[in-house]
C-alpha cells in the first residue's frame, strides 16, 4: 500500500536525511580523526610557552630568540597537523564515494517503492565518475591552502602579540569546518548522482525535497519538479534580496555546502493517499518560512523577508502558518516553537 504524504515526509526529510548525516560524519571523522582535541592542545601549549616567556596573552612580546622559538615550534605543530588531515581527508573522501552512490540508489528506490506501493529492483549503482574524484581530491588543496595561510600569518615579522599568534593558528584551525563542508558538499552530490539513476530507471519527473530547516533559497526549489535531464530555474529564494532574475538553470541539489536537498524520482500518476506529495512538500516549506525555522546560520532578517515574501505571493496559506508570519512580522521576531 502506498505511503501517505507524511509518512513519505518522514521517510525523505527524516529517515533519508539521519542516513546522509551518518555517512557524512563517518568519512569527516576518518579525514580528521582527533584533530579537533589536537588543535585545542596545540593552542593551549602555545598560550602556556608565551605566558612562561612574556607574562601572559595581555602582554607583547620582546623580540629575540625566545619568541622565534616558539613562533617556530607554533609552525611546526600546525603543519604537522595540516599535512596529516592533507593525507588523509582525500582518501577517507574517495573512499565514500562508493557508499554515498549507493545509498542514492538504495534511498530512491525505497521512495518509489513507498510512494508506488509496489515492488521493484533498484538500478545498477553507477560508477563513481572521474569528475566525483577529482572533487573528492581536491580536499588537498583546500588543506594546503589553510596551510600555506598559517604559514603566512605565523612568521616573525607578523608576530608580536598573542592576538597574532592565535590568528596564525586560528587559521590553521579553520580547515576543520572547511574539510567538514566539502565533505558534505562532495557526500551529497553522489547521492545525488545516484537518486538520478533511479530516476531514469522510474520516473518522467525529478521532485525537489528539501530539509525541513532548509534554507529560504532551498526553500523555493522544494516541491517544483523538472523532467528528468532538464534544469530547475536559476537564482530562486524565498528572499527578494537573494533572487538572481538572469540565473542559469540549476540541474538539482546540493545548492551549496551543507545542501542536504535531494531530487526523488516522480510520476504525476503517483498518487499518495491525503494531500499530493508535492503539495505537502510546499506546505512544509510555507511551514518552514512562517514559523521561522532557520539554522543559526541563516540571519532573522533574511527570514522575515521571507516571511513577508510569502504573505505578499501566497493566497491560500494554511491559517496557523498565515498567523505565524503575521505575528512576526508585527513583532519583529518568530516565536519559539511550542
Amino acid at each position: 500500500m502506498p505511503y501517505s504524504s507524511e509518512r513519505l515526509l518522514r521517510l525523505v526529510q527524516g529517515e533519508h536525511t539521519d542516513q546522509v548525516v551518518d555517512l557524512e560524519n563517518q568519512i569527516t571523522g576518518r579525514a580528521l580523526r582527533g584533530s579537533d582535541r589536537a588543535f585545542e592542545e596545540l593552542i593551549r601549549r602555545t598560550l602556556e610557552a608565551w605566558t612562561r616567556a612574556f607574562g601572559g596573552p595581555n602582554y607583547q612580546a620582546v623580540p629575540g630568540n625566545l619568541l622565534r622559538r616558539i613562533i617556530a615550534a607554533a609552525r611546526a605543530a600546525a603543519s604537522r597537523l595540516l599535512d596529516s588531515i592533507g593525507e588523509r581527508a582525500p582518501a577517507a573522501l574517495t573512499d565514500g564515494l562508493g557508499p554515498a552512490l549507493a545509498l542514492g540508489v538504495r534511498q530512491g528506490g525505497e521512495f518509489v517503492r513507498a510512494v508506488t506501493g509496489r515492488r521493484r529492483r533498484d538500478p545498477r549503482v553507477p560508477s563513481v565518475s572521474r569528475a566525483l574524484r577529482d572533487e573528492a581530491r581536491r580536499v588537498r588543496d583546500l588543506v594546503a591552502e589553510r596551510r600555506d595561510r598559517t604559514l603566512h600569518l605565523l612568521h616573525e615579522d607578523r608576530v608580536s602579540r598573542w592576538s597574532h599568534m592565535l590568528a596564525g593558528l586560528g587559521a590553521a584551525r579553520a580547515v576543520l569546518p572547511a574539510v567538514r563542508a566539502h565533505v558534505a558538499w562532495v557526500v551529497n552530490t553522489a547521492l545525488h548522482e545516484g537518486l538520478q539513476a533511479v530516476v531514469r530507471a522510474t520516473a518522467p519527473l525529478r521532485l525537489w525535497v528539501s530539509e525541513a530547516d532548509a534554507c529560504v533559497r532551498c526553500l523555493a526549489y522544494t516541491g517544483r519538479t523538472a523532467k528528468a535531464g532538464a534544469s530547475f530555474p536559476g537564482g530562486l529564494s524565498w528572499d527578494p534580496r537573494q533572487r538572481q532574475a538572469r540565473a542559469d538553470g540549476v540541474d538539482g541539489p546540493p545548492l551549496h555546502a551543507h545542501c542536504r536537498c535531494r531530487c526523488v524520482p516522480w510520476d504525476d500518476a503517483w498518487a499518495a493517499s491525503g494531500v499530493p506529495f508535492p503539495l505537502a512538500l510546499q506546505r512544509e516549506a510555507h511551514r518552514s518560512i512562517g514559523y521561522g525555522q532557520a539554522r543559526p546560520s541563516e540571519s532573522r532578517t533574511a527570514r522575515l523577508r521571507a516571511a513577508r515574501e510569502l504573505l505578499r505571493t501566497e493566497p491560500d496559506l494554511l491559517p496557523a502558518v498565515e498567523a505565524r508570519a503575521r505575528r512576526a512580522l508585527r513583532t519583529g521576531s518568530f516565536a519559539p516553537a511550542a
